[in-house]
């Protein structure tokens, strides 16, 4: 018989209050039965969402497959995003994150899979391990905006650059007075066929700002 969602999520909040004192040394705290690690840093802030699957039909004699998101916002980014891109990022997105990915995207390591829902310590072990080791120095590169266009010019594979990403990255050139830089960004990644029309008000921006 499959558990509840509800006593799947006491579980899972059970098994990550043995791993708080790692997230609360790096500076992330939760609340208590939240299952949400927020950590500020000046105006950045950084999230860690342990989203989870119940009762997976996908795995069997699984509670639940756990799924971490990384969140990040940069509000400056963001705000000025918002003078061209509004009509295109969801506004439950734009006042909220700049960067939201699952933080196995791109790595080889198993699925976290909640088996027992009173021995679990070596999935704790698991996760504690991939947070070590790919998502802790991961946020760690990501503080500060001039940050995340490092990331962005180093070409960091551990980010989603997908069409949203490069939005941002040109807002984050234009907060630094780089106008031909975020111009060129947008030329590259839309100016193709099909992409136009729906990027035309981008273009558009672009075109109009000064000292391009």
């Amino acid at each position: 018989m499959n558990m509840l969602r509800g006593d799947i999520k006491k579980v899972i909040c059970l098994l990550f209050s043995n791993l708080d004192f790692y997230f609360e040394k790096n500076g992330f705290k939760r609340r208590k039965n939240g299952l949400i690690y927020v950590h500020k840093i000046g105006e950045t802030v950084q999230k860690i969402e342990i989203v989870f699957f119940s009762n997976p039909s996908y795995y069997r004699g699984v509670i639940a497959h756990i799924y971490p998101h990384i969140q990040i916002y940069f509000p400056k980014i963001n705000n000025t995003a918002q003078a061209f891109a509004n009509h295109l990022i969801p506004q439950n997105w734009i006042n909220k994150f700049t960067i939201r990915q699952p933080i196995q995207v791109y790595s080889k390591s198993k699925d976290f899979l909640l088996k027992n829902s009173q021995h679990y310590e070596p999935l704790e072990n698991e996760i504690l391990s991939f947070f070590e080791e790919y998502t802790m120095p991961l946020l760690d590169n990501l503080t500060r905006d001039k940050d995340y266009l490092t990331l962005y010019e180093s070409n960091d594979k551990r980010i989603v650059w997908d069409d949203y990403q490069y939005l941002y990255i040109a807002s984050a050139y234009v907060n630094e007075c780089k106008f031909k830089e975020a111009y060129q960004i947008i030329e590259n990644r839309f100016n193709k066929p099909g992409l136009q029309e729906k990027y035309k008000e981008v273009f558009s921006f672009f075109e109009h700002i000064d000292n391009i």
